[in-house]
């Protein structure tokens, strides 16, 4: 299995008592994967006003095959109001060759 990091800076104008964040991933444009977490898993909540970071490890599964992947992440309050949302695209090649010159 692998894993990467997210990293998500971001600012609220105002605290957020607790929600969810929510996790899609697209493989060739086709959605594959969802999964929820606890907001207040992911951060301490209440999320105070003002600049905050957002950090969570995403694990893939033992057999992920190569290709073009989309991630999405969306935060929303305990209301399901869209707090924020981001995505970004990645590769998974095959396995590098490294020759000794």
């Amino acid at each position: 299995m692998s894993s990467f990091k997210v990293l998500a800076a971001a600012h609220i104008a105002q605290a957020i008592p607790g929600g969810k964040v929510v996790i899609d991933v697209s493989y060739f444009g086709v959605h594959v994967h969802q999964e929820t977490h606890d907001l207040c898993q992911e951060l301490s909540c209440p999320v105070a006003e003002g600049d905050f970071v957002l950090s969570h490890t995403q694990t893939l599964p033992g057999f992920t095959p190569p290709g073009s992947y989309k991630l999405k992440m969306t935060m929303e309050d305990k209301n399901n109001q869209k707090l924020s949302c981001f995505s970004f695209n990645f590769k998974i090649g095959f396995g590098s060759l490294i020759s000794d010159s």
